[in-house]
């Protein structure tokens, strides 16, 4: 069973899981789930990341989870980067105590609203150049910047996260040294044409095609985070995975004809096929050359660069006080620390009846993917009337998922509310926030995020919604149109296969 080393761990203050009272699920990953947490003696906020010892292992994925310690330790004293204040383990699981940033990632920011202007754009495009300056002065490459990895701080500053695909380049190597092959092979996402959602269309080619580690991987994803922030739009776009892949390998796009001259060229600087022809690495002048493009005029050394975090963000911020944890002394003083099954349970939004089915409890947990077995699956598809057959779906991004939901085994399974303390005001601020509220027959969404479904040898993306009800809805977030239901019975039946992939029998 896996084990933290104690190899940099000597600044990292050693804890227990009994220090924490987890308040809140707050994230998902591949084989790992985010919780806010309160530390009991400081009352201190902190993002807990649980890591399944038991599917890390059987994933192969502990030298991944190593590695991704290893670069937290060296971050810890990075203005930019998720601080790794403690880490600790049980028999189960292994635990990294993070940073907490209560205002959420860059994406949800840009979804909300539609692009940045100019002003923003900058800003957060110059914070980034920042962030790729710190983690070059220590030898990492991040390999897996997306918006969905820049966690905003209370005061609207960027922290990167998710350092698991990052590598350390020793001082005695240098970056043509090394290749991506080993951690593709050994990570088949970035292998498998069907896993590319959310990542592909920020990735490098030289990482799709296994070429060499190099820092420019990272410049080429800044030059597509900050092409979306400006359009809302990927850079690389396609009907399917294939699509954006050849298109990333070939440096096949086209920049929309509104985008401001000085961005569309300081993009084309970035997205280069050569990452050492990329603005910013070694080969063309270092950082120093990428902060003194045209773009960033107004951003002089003695004015704003390394002060940036002494300047107001012109992102206002979404969180308002009322959003987080309304916790009294006594409510909190009567939680239990720890994780067990009860408070897991707690934490997943339902209140687990001894006779709740476990199926149900395993899907609006917080599984991640979802696979259809062919037999007697049956979808009502606007795609397709007939049934569908192998569809599989990997996840890309998480929501936090709503609380206090309850369940009973009543057969059949009929739509009804959950018993949410105040649905109608939630109900209210989804109609007036989120943007898919349209869609979902004005029931409340519990839990929603991007997915890959499959269907034969390519994927479409969908936003899939999981409803009170209960009732999943899936939809084409381009077109924003609804492609389906998939028929909630008393007959369906959950098989988990791993972290993100489980089967719905129907």
């Amino acid at each position: 069973m896996a084990t933290i080393p104690n190899s940099t761990s000597s600044r990292i203050p050693k804890k227990t899981v009994k220090d924490f009272k987890f308040i809140k699920e707050i994230g998902n990953g591949s084989y790992s789930t985010v919780f806010l947490a309160i530390e009991t003696a400081t009352n201190r906020e902190l993002a807990i990341k649980a890591v399944s010892k038991d599917l890390v292992t059987r994933l192969k994925k502990i030298s991944q989870v190593f590695r991704e310690k290893d670069i937290l330790a060296r971050l810890t004293d990075c203005n930019y980067a998720a601080k790794l204040y403690c880490t600790f383990q049980d028999d189960k699981t292994l635990y990294f105590g993070l940073t907490y940033c209560p205002n959420g990632d860059l994406l949800q920011h840009i979804t909300d609203a539609g692009h940045f202007n100019e002003e923003t754009v900058r800003f957060y495009a110059a914070e980034f150049v920042e962030a790729l300056e710190q983690l070059q002065n220590r030898h990492i490459v991040h390999r897996d910047l997306k918006p969905e990895n820049i966690l905003l701080t209370d005061d609207m500053h960027i922290q990167l996260t998710d350092f698991g695909s990052g590598v350390i380049i020793d001082n005695n190597q240098s970056p043509s040294q090394l290749d991506n092959s080993k951690d593709v092979d050994e990570d088949k996402k970035l292998l498998k044409r069907n896993s590319f959602v959310g990542t592909a269309q920020f990735v490098a080619p030289e990482i799709l095609k296994r070429g060499a580690i190099h820092f420019g991987s990272d410049l080429w994803s800044l030059g597509c985070i900050i092409y979306q922030m400006a359009t809302g739009k990927h850079l690389f776009r396609g009907h399917h995975e294939y699509d954006i892949y050849n298109a990333v390998v070939r440096v096949s796009y086209k920049l929309s004809d509104d985008l401001p001259k000085l961005l569309g060229d300081l993009v084309q600087k970035l997205v280069r096929l050569e990452p050492n022809e990329r603005l910013g690495s070694e080969e063309t002048g270092g950082m120093k050359k990428l902060k003194e493009h045209p773009f960033f005029s107004e951003f002089s050394y003695e004015t704003r660069w390394g002060h940036l975090l002494n300047q107001q963000s012109p992102l206002e911020a979404k969180v308002k006080l009322s959003s987080r944890p309304q916790l009294s002394d006594d409510e909190l003083k009567t939680m239990s620390s720890g994780f067990d099954d009860r408070v897991e349970a707690r934490l997943i939004g339902l209140r687990m009846a001894a006779d709740a089915p476990d199926e149900l409890a395993s899907i609006i947990s917080g599984s991640s993917s979802i696979s259809l077995s062919n037999e007697t699956a049956s979808l009502q598809d606007t795609d397709n009337r007939n049934s569908l057959s192998d569809q599989s779906m990997r996840s890309s991004s998480y929501t936090p998922s709503s609380s206090n939901g309850s369940f009973n085994n009543n057969a059949p399974v009929t739509a009804r509310r959950l018993q949410l303390p105040d649905h109608t005001l939630s109900l209210s601020e989804q109609a007036s926030k989120n943007i898919y509220h349209k869609f979902v027959q004005n029931n409340l969404i519990i839990k929603q995020g991007i997915l890959d479904k499959k269907k034969g040898l390519f994927a479409k993306r969908r936003m899939f919604l999981i409803t009170e009800g209960p009732a999943i809805f899936y939809v084409d977030p381009d077109a924003m149109e609804l492609k389906g239901t998939i028929s909630w019975t008393a007959d369906l039946r959950i098989e988990q296969k791993d972290m993100k992939t489980f089967l719905i029998h129907v």
